[in-house]
């Protein structure tokens, strides 16, 4: 489950919306993956679901994603970086700066 995805992932349409805001944000930004962490376990920590087993999965999925997406980063290639971040569109529609901007963000700069 990609980070687009997990967003997705979230049953709620309001909270899903103000999720997907604060990560539209992060992508937009010059915040590493450390910083999208952070931003996601405290959303999550500040909102309240409807369904405790929601929640649940939620966490459940999340920490899956931050195992293997930002806690493994160094082992991934730009590509899939790339994917797990949901950042394939703005490389795509980017130039150099852009391209050097979303590597910092990914730690990619080698």
């Amino acid at each position: 489950m990609n980070l687009d995805e997990l967003v997705n992932s979230v049953p709620e349409p309001e909270l899903r919306e103000r999720l997907s805001h604060w990560v539209g944000e992060w992508k937009q930004d010059d915040k590493d993956v450390e910083a999208l962490a952070y931003l996601i376990s405290k959303w999550h920590g500040n909102v309240w679901f409807q369904d405790t087993e929601a929640s649940n999965k939620f966490h459940s999925d999340f920490h899956n994603f931050k195992n293997t997406a930002i806690d493994n980063i160094g082992g991934l290639t730009l590509n899939e970086r790339l994917y797990w971040f949901g950042l394939f569109e703005a490389w795509e529609s980017g130039n150099e700066t852009n391209h050097q901007r979303l590597r910092n963000k990914l730690h990619a700069n080698a």
